[in-house]
């Protein structure tokens, strides 16, 4: 028999939604500022299982799908849907928008229960995050060189060794690179550059591997095939082979979707007779939009067309404007590459700009993610990053962090970094200090305050009295604030203590919209057995 749910309306429902806002942040706060303490979450079933340790705070918000509580659930599942939406987005800023989002709500619900008009207060709570966005957009400057690169990457990940490598590895591959992580054999982090685009693709033709440790296929001059056909019968290869012969290449990489034995057996007769050495690889991507994206990216990069089983197209149509051209192509049983293709420079760059343009409009984190990676391979050169822990579960939590680390950088190196330490949201402070309504007022020194929380947080992990700093700081230039590592006051700037503006505007965004909608709130409905909340 089902249970009727219970209905409660304010102000009972915005106890209980506060009491679960309280939390799911307490979780989250001790993960701010550059010596992040850490959660330990238990498993969820089994007896036995290792316990996860997590300082990020996104994945501890995604570990909590549900509390024992049942009326403080909501509210703390409102922050788990903020926070991991968030840390989808941009990787990072999930504990400062918890923090901030608190402090909205508790001075917001103060003003609702006094009698200030809800979506009166949304509105201006709303107007005051964009000035504060506006604030945070003006503070910002370019980060520049590998020692800016690197003080960033370490205040993201806390780990010297990890933040140098990333510095270099930016430094030289800039915003737009393409970066592969990876797991590695060897105990630590290690870097290495490759020259042109490289993709992950099983190799389909296994009995050309050369001999030796890397097991890889390198050819020269080859002409490319860039099809996801097919290739059932080896007489389908011939005319591919015959126009490669006749454009001058001196090898044939073959692009398909499949090949068949009989066709194996033909690539493996030509490379023992030293006519045409070809491999064969599998169209990269799992996804069918991904695969069809590679087949064009590698078109404009080597000069060819790609010959698409949508189209109608068959190997027996093919001409030689469909052949591209590479002056280095190689494949192993995990990747291949090619390199300084053949294709027109200034299809290239007006291809590139089209993908910056759809990178920038869109919204979807996947979206951007796919954009960001075919940019990057398009662009010249790739690194790979290897990490290696001294257990599994090592090896995947620095993998992550290496990860998040990456994408908030890039990040950092397209919009610019301002003051870290909440010293940034400090100065934005200024920016709500323009008084209209009384309303309007009550809504600025509700930000104003919030604006504080994250230096705060700071301040209490690093074992200082919060209170005390921020009267100090109040005294002090815009972009001072509490340097934790050293336990000093300083100029953030010059301490190199930087964060990302995109991540901060981000962080704003979420709170302040989130806040100003969940003060709207005016009845909640409690389920006695409600689902986990795997999804946010």
């Amino acid at each position: 028999m089902l249970q009727r749910p219970d209905v409660l309306f304010q102000p009972a429902a915005r106890q209980h939604f506060l009491r679960g806002v309280r939390y799911m942040t307490a979780a989250l706060r001790p993960t701010l500022g550059p010596f992040p303490r850490g959660v330990l979450v238990a498993p969820e079933r089994g007896i036995g299982r290792e316990p996860e340790w997590l300082d990020s705070s996104g994945l501890i918000a995604r570990r909590m799908v549900r509390l024992a509580d049942e009326y403080a659930d909501p509210g703390a599942m409102f922050v788990r849907h903020m926070v991991w939406r968030l840390h989808e987005d941009v990787f990072d800023g999930a504990a400062t928008a918890a923090v901030i989002f608190q402090e909205l709500i508790e001075q917001g619900m103060r003003l609702v229960a006094a009698g200030s008009d809800p979506l009166r207060l949304r509105c201006h709570l709303i107007d005051a995050m964009e000035s504060i966005c506006a604030a945070l957009t003006a503070q910002a400057m370019p980060l520049e060189g590998r020692q800016q690169i690197t003080s960033v990457a370490e205040s993201l990940c806390a780990d010297p060794l990890i933040a140098a490598t990333l510095g270099e590895v930016l430094d030289v591959m800039g915003a737009e690179g393409c970066i592969d992580t990876r797991s590695g054999v060897r105990s630590g982090i290690e870097r290495e550059y490759t020259e042109g685009m490289v993709y992950e693709s099983a190799i389909l033709s296994p009995r050309s591997q050369s001999e030796g440790i890397s097991r890889q296929i390198k050819l020269e001059q080859a002409a490319l095939l860039i099809s996801d056909l097919e290739v059932v019968n080896p007489h389908d290869l011939l005319p591919a082979m015959e126009l490669a012969l006749a454009s001058g290449a001196k090898a044939l990489v073959l692009i398909v979707d499949h090949l068949a034995d009989e066709a194996h057996a033909l690539l493996e007769i030509n490379r023992r007779n030293g006519v045409l050495p070809s491999f064969a690889v599998r169209v990269p991507g799992l996804r069918r939009e991904e695969q069809v994206a590679a087949l064009e990216d590698i078109a404009v990069l080597t000069g060819g067309f790609p010959l698409r089983r949508e189209a109608g197209a068959a190997l027996s149509t093919i001409t030689p404007a469909h052949l591209g051209r590479v002056r280095r192509a190689w494949a192993s049983v995990s990747h291949f590459g090619l390199a300084r293709g053949n294709g027109d420079p200034r299809a290239l760059r007006s291809y590139l700009d089209t993908l910056r343009r759809a990178f920038e409009r869109a919204a979807n984190p996947l979206t951007r993610r796919d954009l960001q990676q075919r940019i990057g391979r398009l662009s010249g050169g790739s690194a790979v990053v290897r990490v290696c822990g001294v257990t599994t579960a090592e090896t995947s939590a620095r993998l992550a962090l290496v990860q998040r680390t990456v994408h908030v950088l890039r990040g950092a190196l397209r919009s610019g970094v301002v003051p870290g330490g909440g010293a940034a949201l400090l100065a934005c402070r200024r920016a709500v200090r323009a008084m209209g309504s009384d309303d309007a007022a009550a809504a600025y020194a509700v930000w104003r305050r919030a604006l504080e929380a994250p230096a705060r947080a700071i301040a209490a992990n690093a074992g200082c009295d919060s209170n005390a700093i921020i009267r100090i700081l109040d005294s002090l230039p815009a972009g001072y604030g509490l340097d934790a590592r050293s336990g000093q006051l300083a100029d953030m700037r010059s301490a190199g203590v930087l964060d990302p503006v995109e991540t901060l505007i981000a962080a704003v965004r979420a709170a302040g919209s989130s806040a100003a909608l969940a003060l709207t709130i005016e009845a909640q409905v409690y389920r006695r057995s409600p689902p986990a909340s795997v999804e946010p």
